[in-house]
């Protein structure tokens, strides 16, 4: 009986073997990751590039350069005829709507405001808005506009010399001899002006101050410039971006 099972066992373990013990496993190395090298070109890995822009918009633009400026150039038709420009003050509501003072207005209520925003560089953006004349005749607000006039001049203006540009449409400019966009009023007054508008300048200038070696160092390293002296400016207003120009 013992022969018997010794001989079940020997044929079980030829027809079924044991399985041999489980190889090492093998570690997956990770793959590194993808390096690449800046060029003059900005080139890095080829991977299809997300269009993104952060570029802002005409109206927004447009709304920024009349936040940021108070003098412009009123055209109206004279009495002969003949379109008179002269330079004006100006202040803007909530809604950009130009808030003027002016002795004696044309008798023609039609009118252009173009105010030019000069920067730093070589880029001059403008705006010209087409609208008509308009003296407000509600008490409430005429003092309202003389708040904004306030605001903006620190005095108070002369409330029966009050007018507004009824905004009904903006020519904007990004530089001079270019070809400007036309911007509906309801766009324009919709549109925000540039959050940093106030601060930017001083932003540049701390960084002029306080960082322009490392300027150097990233146009030079990463963008392969070969600038000695550089300082930072506005590229436009309504847009969080800076251009490098020569000192």
């Amino acid at each position: 009986m013992k022969m018997n099972l010794q001989i079940q066992t020997q044929s079980l373990s030829t027809h079924f073997p044991l399985p041999p013990f489980p190889p090492k496993p093998k570690f997956l190395q990770a793959k590194p990751t993808p390096s690449f090298k800046l060029c003059s070109s900005l080139s890095t890995v080829s991977v299809p590039p997300t269009k993104t822009s952060h570029k802002p918009f005409p109206a927004e633009i447009s709304r920024t350069i009349m936040e940021l400026s108070s003098i412009g150039t009123l055209s109206t038709l004279a009495q002969d005829g003949w379109p008179l420009g002269v330079g004006v003050r100006f202040a803007v509501d909530a809604e950009g709507t130009p808030v003027l003072c002016l002795p004696q207005p044309s008798p023609d209520n039609r009118s252009t405001l173009h105010v030019q925003l000069d920067q730093c560089g070589l880029r001059t953006p403008q705006c010209t808005i087409q609208g008509s004349l308009t003296k407000p005749a509600d008490a409430t607000i005429l003092r309202w506009f003389d708040s904004v006039w306030k605001k903006r001049f620190g005095e108070s203006a002369d409330v029966d010399n009050l007018y507004t540009v009824d905004v009904q449409r903006v020519l904007q400019m990004e530089d001079l001899n270019e070809d400007g966009v036309w911007v509906t009023s309801s766009d324009y007054k919709n549109a925000n002006p540039d959050p940093l508008r106030n601060s930017a300048e001083e932003i540049v200038n701390e960084i002029n101050t306080n960082n322009r070696e490392d300027v150097h160092r990233f146009c030079n390293v990463y963008v392969d410039l070969d600038f000695q002296n550089i300082k930072l400016c506005q590229i436009k207003p309504g847009e969080s971006k800076w251009k490098q120009s020569m000192i």
